[in-house]
């Protein structure tokens, strides 16, 4: 069931499938960047030229200098002021939609990935991924966009200036600089590895923290102060480790190209003087040839603290294109047609099922709920109960056998019309930071305000929310921690009703109450159960007596099946279930 994981990327192929997929429709953004940076670079590129004129009008004491130099010089910094300013906020605009589109397509894609696949990877590690990834990812666009060309372009112009300037001097520098180039590549390359370890480890670190604050109560309650701070101590010191490990191989690349530099200088300087002396060249030529390296020295610097910085940006961009391409383990069929319903009918098939290697959690079951009907699934954790309601809504598929509503087997359906016809109410009930009335919608939200506050009379939930300061538009707060237990028990109800689906799931809907609130959702769920075909699992027996038929399952297998009196009467697996909860009775 587990789909297969792309393959890394090479370089090549990741810049290629971010051009194709999120730059090329948006040439003209991208062709005015190319413009800008050109422009920039251009203006910039005239300096040596200027200066190499003016000393030679000083040489010759023509006055000229005192008036057409300044403004020269005045006139290209302010055409590269200009173009460096347009250039940034147009570089940063395409980058950052570009950004935009990346988290965008990868929270579609996790959004609506299958039930298995978001179970396998902790929250905190995709939360890292549009937090600390995509930070990273955004830094590297946004100065490869800002840099890139420009400082190419840059280094480029220069050359040619050098080439006009002396030659020779050209040369010298063209075989000199190139010897930073190998180890500033293998310093990349290395970082490459070195930043996709250490965004790992940022999900993990997140995972970390989600789990701590979120299990605050116990934390507290069995004192694992001291634990949490141990886990901490390791997380952050691997964290530190890897991040001072990044700083480290960027450290390196500065002082590579300041000796490249040095040597460089250093020869111009020694050949320039001895061309000078020859008569070979003049003083202007050379001061124009110094400017130049002086423009070109940070453009070269730049592109090198670049390449380390791309190779993060690269890494990151891995991670995303994995979660992108990963297949889903439930797909839809390309010939899917809608669920037709007649009633709300659920058959199992002969099913099994397996998470991935281990062994089947379902081994041949096979059940037959009419429409209307009431099913239990009682037995020991573990036993498969909550796997069956899973396979329902298509959260995962058999490994063996069929899944059947109203007689057609559901992976010949489109995957929404099949959950078009289910409604869920858990233990664990899910509220989003918002209103009671948004929260009560999410069962149908083209809704009227009419329609959810009958749902909510008829989940015995409307008294408690017209009493809250707001009503229907008091917040629930985060995961519902405004509301009780049971309140939050009673708005999932009323989402199931106001849905209105015919076949219901209902998997320790109760479990977690007190006795007054469990009477209360009992009652909700009563009126809620009539004319839909239900699934209840319960631990609790006394919320299963009534059931049309009960199924009881042991490792994966049916064990027993009946109504409640008869399964007493067999004494078997049930029957010691209810003796334990009965006793008192």
């Amino acid at each position: 069931m587990n789909a297969e994981t792309p393959r890394a990327r090479s370089t090549g192929e990741l810049i290629a499938r971010l051009w194709r997929d999120w730059l090329a429709h948006r040439w003209p953004l991208v062709a005015l960047a190319v413009f800008l940076s050109a422009l920039t670079a251009a203006s910039v590129s005239s300096y040596p030229l200027v200066v190499s004129w003016a000393v030679q009008l000083l040489e010759r004491n023509d006055a000229r200098v005192i008036w057409i130099a300044p403004i020269a010089i005045v006139a290209m910094t302010a055409v590269r002021g200009l173009s460096l300013f347009a250039q940034t906020v147009q570089t940063n605009r395409l980058a950052l939609k570009v950004m935009q589109d990346l988290q965008e397509r990868m929270f579609v894609r996790l959004v609506r990935a299958d039930f298995a696949r978001l179970l396998a990877e902790p929250v905190g590690s995709l939360v890292s991924r549009f937090t600390n990834d995509i930070t990273l990812l955004r830094e590297a666009l946004i100065r490869a966009a800002n840099n890139l060309l420009r400082d190419t372009l840059t280094v480029v112009a220069m050359v040619a200036v050098m080439f006009w300037l002396d030659w020779m001097l050209a040369i010298l520098v063209l075989v000199v600089y190139p010897i930073a180039a190998q180890p500033v590549i293998r310093i990349g390359q290395k970082l490459r590895k070195t930043s996709n370890e250490a965004q790992q480890q940022m999900g993990e670190v997140t995972s970390f923290l989600e789990e701590s604050f979120s299990g605050a109560r116990m934390v507290k309650t069995y004192q694992l102060e001291a634990y949490e701070e141990k886990r901490s101590y390791v997380a952050f010191l691997k964290r530190f480790r890897l991040a001072l490990k990044l700083a480290a191989s960027k450290a390196r690349v500065d002082p590579i190209l300041e000796v490249v530099g040095g040597i460089a200088f250093a020869g111009v300087l020694g050949v320039a003087g001895w061309r000078i002396s020859q008569g070979q060249a003049t003083i202007g030529d050379f001061v124009g040839f110094i400017a130049a390296i002086g423009v070109m020295a940070p453009a070269v610097r730049a592109l090198g603290t670049l390449n380390a910085v791309v190779q993060e940006g690269l890494a990151v961009l891995d991670r995303v294109f994995t979660v992108i391409d990963t297949p889903d383990a439930v797909t839809e069929a390309v010939d899917a047609k809608l669920l037709k319903l007649t009633g709300g009918a659920v058959e199992f098939d002969n099913v099994s099922f397996s998470y991935g290697e281990d062994a089947p959690a379902l081994n041949g079951i096979s059940i037959k709920a009419e429409p209307g009907q009431t099913i239990a699934f009682v037995g020991p954790s573990g036993s498969g109960k909550t796997t069956i309601l899973n396979l329902i809504p298509r959260l995962y598929d058999p490994t063996e056998g069929r899944v059947l509503i109203d007689g057609q087997d559901i992976r010949s359906a489109t995957i929404a019309s099949v959950r078009q016809a289910i409604a869920l109410v858990s233990q664990d009930v899910t509220l989003f930071d918002d209103t009671v009335r948004a929260n009560i919608a999410f069962g149908r939200l083209d809704a009227s305000d009419e329609e959810i506050v009958a749902a909510a009379k008829a989940a015995d939930a409307h008294e408690f929310i017209t009493a809250l300061p707001g009503g229907y538009d008091a917040p629930v707060g985060p995961r519902g921690g405004q509301l009780s237990g049971g309140q939050r028990q009673r708005i999932a109800i009323a989402r199931a009703i106001l849905n209105d689906a015919p076949i219901l799931l209902l998997d320790e809907a109760t479990s977690a109450l007190d006795a007054e609130a469990e009477a209360r959702v009992q009652e909700a769920l009563s009126r809620l159960t009539e004319g839909r075909t239900s699934f209840v699992i319960a631990h609790r027996l006394a919320t299963v007596r009534n059931a049309d038929w009960i199924y009881v399952l042991d490792q994966g297998r049916i064990a027993e099946q009946g109504r409640h009196d008869d399964l007493v009467a067999k004494d078997g697996l049930y029957a010691r279930l209810s003796k334990l909860q009965f006793a008192a009775g």
